[in-house]
């Protein structure tokens, strides 16, 4: 009688949990061992992550892309701008927060409603959401009077995190910000993985797949495209209102450019990966920032060149190509393949 030899378990989701584990206490520990000056820098990275990751929910899982995206980040950013300074008392930056949460949330859901119910997909969809980029932006610059115009939108009260007139940080701090940024991500992270990992995430891969036999099989395709877009972009929104005590709020957030870098960083990374996200946004902005001190004129070329090559030779982008190489490793060392 032939036996069967039982192979023990992969054990790449052993390694992904050592190299999260090292990853986070990397992160918790770095402001130690850095200045401030590459603190604020990485944390305005992860913030992008988080942007990063939101597309990714959109485009990896089910296959919708979306040329706007930056109308979601830039939204949240001045909606917790706007509010800011409408509301001049202790307490105002949670509920300025939560508008900047919202109120994308919002747009996504009523942009959404019309664009799936109205059956627009594939690239209807991303000429419509390019458009309308284009016209996101030009409402910021004709309202100058709210948003500050090309001038971008500046004299709010400086947010801060606490108890409100008890015990107050100043989200400008570099640590504060730092750190606020870093717990977003590792919750954004969290509330993603558990999303996809569940059974509306199945919906949302046969969606992806095959949506004519998603159909037929009874899932209402534009009701789960509607909610994971509206949960997607209060997550860019949430991205953009991080990104308020970093940077600054002004109309080249809701543009062309960052939606188009968007995309870059998620191709790069790793579409369909999640974390993926996050390092295609860390690596293409470290190298934008490199090679911009290193090569004042060319490096916006260099870089364009990094993703052409990614996009030629790695399709699965850097996540997609280390679970390849880890793949024909297990297979090598199985005896399976030369």
């Amino acid at each position: 009688m032939a036996t069967t030899t039982m192979q023990p378990a992969p054990a790449r989701p052993l390694l992904a949990r050592l190299l999260g584990s090292a990853a986070l206490l990397f992160l918790l520990v770095f402001p130690a061992i850095a200045s401030d000056y590459e603190v604020g820098l990485l944390g305005k990275f992860l913030v992008f992550g988080i942007f990063a990751l939101s597309l990714d929910l959109i485009w990896g899982f089910s296959g919708v892309v979306n040329f706007g995206h930056a109308i979601f980040f830039g939204a949240g950013a001045y909606a917790m701008g706007i509010l800011l300074k409408a509301l001049p008392f202790a307490g105002a930056t949670y509920i300025a927060a939560l508008g900047g949460v919202l109120f994308p949330a919002l747009l996504a859901l009523v942009m959404g409603y019309f664009l799936f119910y109205g059956r627009v997909s594939g690239v209807f969809f991303g000429v419509v959401t390019l458009a309308l980029t284009g016209a996101a932006h030009s409402i910021i610059i004709v309202n100058g009077s709210l948003t500050g115009g090309m001038n971008g939108l500046y004299g709010y009260p400086p947010p801060t995190l606490g108890i409100p007139g008890l015990w107050e940080l100043d989200w400008y701090e570099a640590n504060v910000s730092y750190y606020t940024a870093v717990t977003g991500s590792v919750g954004c992270l969290a509330l993603s993985r558990w999303l996809v990992k569940s059974d509306f995430g199945r919906a949302l891969g046969a969606i992806r797949e095959n949506e004519d036999r998603a159909a037929y099989l009874g899932y209402d395709v534009p009701q789960i495209k509607l909610i994971i877009f509206t949960i997607a972009c209060a997550m860019a929104g949430l991205s953009g209102v991080l990104y308020v005590p970093i940077g600054f709020i002004s109309p080249d957030l809701i543009g062309v450019t960052m939606s188009a870098s968007v995309l870059v960083w998620v191709a790069v990374g790793g579409r369909g990966t999640l974390i993926g996200a996050f390092i295609g946004a860390l690596l293409v902005n470290y190298l934008q920032t490199l090679l911009s001190d290193a090569f004042v004129v060319l490096w916006l070329l260099l870089v364009g060149l990094f993703f052409i090559l990614v996009v030629l030779f790695w399709p699965g982008g850097i996540v997609g190509l280390a679970r390849h190489e880890w793949l024909r490793a297990r297979l090598r060392a199985l005896g399976l393949v030369p």
